[in-house]
């Protein structure tokens, strides 16, 4: 009987409490028009970037060139001296890297733009770090991605062709 009646006095005591939630404070706060001041930002941006236009953006290479060494696909042929098939599984290696990494460059312009958008709104420098970081990332992504692809190439590749590949890499 006793745990019905402090049941009973503490429900009573809840809703005596609700009843007082609503203090004369908060209506005059309600009253009161608000007025929207934008604080600015206490130190001025360092270097704000320009907003990209989404045609701004350049693909590292574009489609003429092969994996990342930005060199003309058909010259390099050519001065290799490939035959057929080593062209047309070259050709394949190619369109696979292309679709792995078309990906990454879409979020890599993502990150430059919300990296841009930080900038400009004077976000936390912690923020801006996190994004740079993110950056990097798939930039170095993006170079892993290369470099496994170009294994991938120069292992259809005799010593001769090797040679001629490292040298037409290095112009």
């Amino acid at each position: 009987m006793k745990k019905v009646y402090l049941l009973l006095l503490s429900f009573a005591f809840l809703c005596t409490l609700s009843g007082f939630a609503n203090s004369p404070c908060d209506s005059e706060m309600k009253m009161q028009p608000k007025t929207q001041t934008s604080v600015p930002c206490q130190k001025p941006c360092k270097n704000p970037c320009e907003k990209p236009s989404p045609q701004a953006y350049v693909k590292p290479c574009s489609s003429e060139c092969f994996l990342c060494t930005n060199k003309n696909m058909k010259t390099l042929f050519t001065q290799m001296r490939l035959s057929d098939t080593q062209i047309c599984t070259a050709m394949k290696i190619q369109d696979k890297y292309e679709l792995e990494v078309l990906s990454l460059n879409e979020r890599l312009e993502c990150e430059e733009a919300n990296l841009c958008q930080l900038k400009q709104s004077c976000a936390k420098r912690s923020q801006i770090n996190k994004v740079k970081k993110t950056i990097k990332n798939l930039k170095k992504k993006r170079k892993e991605i290369c470099k496994c692809y170009e294994k991938q190439f120069k292992a259809l590749l005799s010593d001769q062709q090797k040679k001629a590949y490292r040298k037409y890499k290095k112009c």
